[in-house]
């Protein structure tokens, strides 16, 4: 054959290498769609329960009979209805030559490459006529009319998301959630949850669509969040510089009162402030109101994990022995807080968060700036 008609042979048959090596077959598997979901002896209503089981958690699939899968289970074979049983990973094999695999669910999508006929494959999920596969630790997208497996049926329906994604330059995300939000392996609430995000995180987004988003971590660790709590934004990420700047200015501001003694139910930051006081006239400064005690204070602004500390964040101790708050103070960064005490240092003063007092009186924190 001519030379160009010979590179171009290769560079096909390499393709199919490539998709070949990282689509290896890996065992069907599934997982309850319920909590404590019966696995019994046989495939009837009226036999023995082993046990039960819980969605969260996967076990290989070994047949289906009728209405039942049948499981390993606690190192033996154990049967549960189809009703509460849901497949998460199917094996499958390519059945053409030349088979593309998009990156999205539609012929208009990108081709990563071509398969070979009979090139193993794990299907994850299913969405009108294309199952998701995993590729390259993350999915990517075949037509159904070439894909053959005993299980592939039973995977889960996925959202349209995998239709309507787009690509996107220069954005990023921030987490809304409250009380974080997981990120996924898969775009799929039945996936690996790989972290929380913390609220306030910002993310790079990959693609984005009605349901989910695919985002890169700060660490490089890639994965699906719900749209529903991510905040789409673009050009240069600036929320979390802008926080933290401001916090930095809150910090400087209080560490200016140094030395102002300590007085119960005072709020003067030049002549006398209890804890929550000198708190609150500091935010106050800022044009921020916050409940007056640290109680009550400890309910203003959302939960910041100790880990993710930054300045301007309300820290809460608890020193009176009854589970309640009853001190409260300003973090300033490097380990450390501002605030007032009528301990031994008196008045306000900086001290050292992970060590003595601080370290076994700590509770939790709030972010009050956004």
């Amino acid at each position: 054959m001519g030379f160009n008609k010979a590179i171009k042979q290769i560079c096909l048959t390499a393709a199919f290498v490539v998709l070949g090596t990282v689509t290896a077959f890996a065992a069907n598997a599934g997982q309850a769609s319920g909590t404590n979901v019966n696995v019994r002896a046989e495939a009837g209503m009226s036999a023995n329960i082993l046990g039960k089981i819980n969605k969260g958690t996967e076990y290989t699939v070994l047949d289906k009979t009728g209405n039942w899968f049948k499981i390993s289970y606690n190192g033996a074979e154990g049967f549960v209805s189809a009703d509460y049983f849901e497949v998460t990973k199917a094996d499958a094999n390519i059945d053409g030559s030349g088979v593309n695999l998009r990156e999205k669910a539609s012929t208009s999508s990108d081709s990563l490459g071509k398969f070979a006929n009979g090139d193993a494959v794990t299907v994850t999920g299913q969405n009108d006529g294309w199952y998701r596969i995993s590729y390259n630790g993350s999915s990517a997208y075949v037509s159904k009319d070439y894909v053959s497996g005993a299980y592939v049926e039973y995977v889960p329906e996925i959202a349209n998301e995998t239709v309507t994604v787009q690509e996107l330059e220069s954005t990023y995300g921030v987490v809304t959630a409250q009380t974080g939000l997981k990120l996924r392996k898969e775009a799929s609430t039945n996936s690996i949850v790989l972290t929380v995000l913390p609220y306030g995180t910002e993310v790079d987004v990959n693609r984005v669509g009605q349901e989910w988003v695919r985002v890169t971590t700060e660490s490089g660790q890639e994965g699906y969040v719900s749209a529903e709590y991510l905040s789409i934004r673009t050009g240069e990420k600036t929320t979390r510089s802008a926080s933290s700047a401001k916090g930095a200015e809150v910090v400087a501001y209080g560490k200016q009162f140094i030395g102002t003694p300590y007085v119960w139910g005072g709020t003067n930051l030049n002549t006398g402030v209890d804890c929550s006081g000198f708190v609150y006239a500091v935010y106050k400064n800022f044009g921020i109101t916050l409940n007056r005690s640290s109680a009550t204070m400890v309910n203003n602004g959302v939960e910041v994990s100790k880990s993710n500390l930054q300045a301007g964040d309300l820290v809460f101790f608890n020193s009176g022995g009854d589970s309640g708050i009853c001190h409260v103070g300003i973090y300033c960064g490097d380990g450390t807080y501002v605030h007032s005490t009528d301990g031994a240092a008196y008045g306000v003063t900086v001290t050292n968060l992970n060590s003595g007092y601080s370290a076994n009186t700590y509770v939790t924190a709030r972010r009050v700036l956004k």
